[in-house]
């Protein structure tokens, strides 16, 4: 069975994958009139459809794909919209917009499994697609208006450490790091515009949980902005 020849594929369809095919970030394929991405550090999916207009796609975003980013390209040039969970948007928007995803989604940890007899390191990610929403609101900039951090959860006095001073903070409590084969973060936003620090629902979490050393580390990251 022959499969489709790329110069064979519709001309609005050659054009969304003209458009993304430099994103590095992720693999792409072409199928079943759909351009299909893979975020490659975290295997997160990406689906991006075509719609005729925004009544088309309001109606394409109410089929779901569990476990996938939506985002769909429709005619026009200043339209941005969520509907459903899905992006709805005209085509010079869907570059930026996946650049921005893939901004947010975050290692959040490791374990070290045993694989073909070797120890091989799991990465685990978190998609802040709430965050992202946000951002987009309020025309925000990675790395100028917040950052994402990796905080420990303490289980001895139950306060949030910083992923650099956790093998000091740990060491104060009889714990060394190295001998750890696992470590799973919860991914904070530290936010330079507010002051403040979000949780990846958008919830303010408070200085009074961070231990001395991520409290001295948050303060300085304001003091540099």
């Amino acid at each position: 069975m022959v499969g489709v020849r790329f110069k064979e594929l519709d001309e609005k369809l050659k054009k969304v994958y003209a458009k993304v095919r430099g994103l590095d970030d992720y693999y792409w394929s072409i199928q079943d009139g759909e351009v299909r991405g893979i975020h490659k550090r975290s295997g997160m999916r990406v689906r991006i459809r075509i719609a005729e207009g925004r009544e088309h796609a309001d109606k394409m975003s109410r089929e779901k794909e569990v476990g996938v980013i939506d985002l769909i390209v429709i005619p026009g040039k200043g339209t941005f919209y969520l509907n459903n969970g899905t992006f709805i948007m005209s085509l010079k928007f869907l570059r930026p917009t996946l650049q921005d995803v893939s901004d947010h989604i975050v290692w959040s940890g490791f374990k070290v499994v045993e694989k073909d007899g070797a120890l091989v390191q799991e990465d685990f990610y978190e998609y802040l697609g709430g965050r992202l929403i946000e951002h987009l609101k309020r025309n925000m900039i990675g790395g100028r208006d917040y950052v994402f951090w990796q905080f420990y959860r303490c289980p001895y006095c139950n306060k949030y450490v910083d992923i650099e001073s956790l093998p000091r903070h740990m060491k104060a409590h009889g714990e060394d790091v190295k001998e750890w084969s696992e470590e799973k973060y919860e991914v904070l936003e530290i936010n330079f515009a507010d002051g403040k620090v979000y949780n990846k629902f958008g919830k303010e979490v408070p200085m009074e949980e961070f231990s001395e050393e991520a409290v001295d580390f948050i303060k300085e990251s304001f003091e540099e902005e």
